[in-house]
């Protein structure tokens, strides 16, 4: 098993040979007031082809309206994608949950700064005393201890509720109020806390209090109702685009499965600019707005708020937020100082952590320094170094195992060294624990069959590699017979 430890070695030098990416807080050379939207174009048709995004829609906004929609490439149905296509927003959705929150402040049907409890009497982490002290606040800033990896029900029918439930076994990672943390359970709680309120399904607030008022007609929080407007997601097998569709995680909404076009986002973030009101309409007040946008959980490079990060961009400050789903990725940007807005949505997504900054958060930020005044970088990609790189490492790791089931059959051990095989193989016998237990939950699958979908080329590999293992362990215990010549070494 010698050879997994060459895995992990290749893989940090081929990310830190190629991780290297814009460099976001260049100063500003001069502020456009008219952007070159042709060049803006050119560079998301690059970077598209150099990292084989299939399909991409882009919205840019300036004060009060939208100044640039534009949809490139495939749908993954055989249809261009428009300004009216529908993507998976991951954590953007988080977002909206922070308004809806905000939304009941105002209407002061939920404090703060009140304990969870007040609204969800049976909530429960594993300590008593933590569950009682974790407020709305710390929630929305992700310092309510809850760890990044908290567990999820598991099942076809999981709710909302089953989610928040699911976290009574979890010991917090810090004392609530303390340290920010990024979890998606704590919107989860807070999508809860929604429903508790209002007596509505979560979907159906956002539907009637923010979809609604925003004009946002091609954003849904059921899946079946978007239809063949929803543009199917894909996953990357070796670097490639595969069409990958996935159960819509209804029973997520809060915190990863809302649905939207570019050309609805493009309304939210006016509103976001013009704290809290579209045309005619407003969703929240100026107040309430500004605090969103506030962080107010120190992290690194940035601030966390409200459903926002505050930071800065091309030299700006910015508010900001990225989405990641299995199939889809995602993400918004905000100038509020210029005015500007950019939200860029794809329709592909990898489990494996490359690129470390994905093409949607890249082409984001790049378009957003750019309105700031900084130039547009070149559209190059390390995509293909980095996925040659990963099947060079899976390659060499499965001739590692072969060579060693080979020298297993060959040199087998006769029974009275039973003890020097188990010490042999005990490191072939904890990775295939790990893969056939842990794999799956490491990249966010409910199971194998899951995991094979979401990532097959990590997926296959590991299989092979574990079975391979299972094989060399076999072998390994095989008595020669008495009376064969010694087996040549290799």
């Amino acid at each position: 098993m010698q050879t997994f430890r060459l895995f992990g070695s290749v893989a940090t030098l081929v990310t830190s040979v190629t991780a290297t990416s814009f460099a976001m807080s260049q100063a500003p050379t001069a502020r456009p007031d008219s952007p070159d939207f042709a060049a803006i174009d050119a560079y998301v048709t690059q970077s598209m082809a150099s990292d084989r995004v299939p399909g991409v829609a882009i919205a840019i906004v300036h004060g009060d309206s939208i100044v640039h929609l534009r949809g490139f490439g495939h749908d993954g149905r055989g249809n261009p994608v428009t300004g009216e296509t529908g993507f998976v927003l991951g954590s953007m959705s988080k977002a909206f949950t922070a308004l809806a929150v905000m939304q009941l402040v105002e209407r002061q049907q939920v404090d703060l700064d009140a304990p969870v409890q007040r609204y969800l009497p049976w909530f429960r982490v594993a300590d008593s005393a933590a569950s009682a002290a974790i407020t709305v606040r710390q929630l929305l800033l992700h310092t309510s201890g809850i760890p990044t990896r908290a567990p999820r029900a598991r099942g076809d029918t999981t709710t909302l509720a089953d989610h928040v439930r699911a976290l009574a076994s979890v010991s917090l990672a810090n004392p609530p109020g303390t340290t920010h943390q990024y979890a998606s359970p704590n919107y989860m709680v807070l999508g809860a806390i929604i429903e508790a309120v209002t007596g509505r399904p979560f979907g159906a607030y956002v539907n009637e209090e923010i979809f609604a008022p925003l004009e946002m007609r091609h954003s849904f929080a059921d899946a079946s109702r978007a239809g063949m407007g929803l543009s199917r997601g894909h996953v990357y097998a070796l670097g490639f685009p595969v069409a990958t569709d996935l159960p819509h995680e209804h029973d997520r909404l809060p915190t990863a499965a809302l649905i939207a076009s570019a050309g609805d986002m493009g309304q939210f973030l006016v509103a976001q600019l013009n704290r809290g009101q579209y045309a005619d309409r407003r969703v929240l007040s100026d107040t309430s707005m500004t605090l969103m946008h506030t962080g107010g959980a120190p992290s690194e490079a940035f601030s966390y708020a409200f459903g926002w990060r505050e930071g800065a961009v091309g030299g700006t400050r910015a508010v900001h937020h990225g989405g990641i789903v299995s199939n889809y990725r995602g993400k918004m940007v905000l100038l509020p100082d210029l005015q500007w807005g950019v939200v860029v949505l794809t329709n592909i997504s990898s489990a494996i952590p490359f690129p470390i900054a994905p093409t949607s958060h890249v082409m984001a930020d790049a378009i957003a320094a750019h309105l700031a005044g900084v130039p547009l970088p070149p559209a190059g990609s390390r995509h293909a170094v980095l996925f040659f790189g990963v099947a060079a490492v899976m390659l060499l790791v499965l001739a590692g195992q072969i060579r060693g089931l080979v020298r297993a059959v060959r040199n087998a051990m006769p029974r009275a060294t039973r003890a020097a095989m188990w010490r042999a193989s005990a490191l072939d016998v904890v990775f295939v624990v790990l893969v056939a237990g842990f794999a799956p939950r490491f990249a966010g699958a409910s199971s194998w069959p899951a995991f094979l979908r979401i990532a097959p080329d990590v997926g296959w590999w590991l299989a092979m590699v574990a079975a391979l293992s299972v094989a060399t362990v076999v072998a390994r215990f095989v008595p020669r017979e008495p009376g064969l010549p010694e087996p040549r070494r290799i």
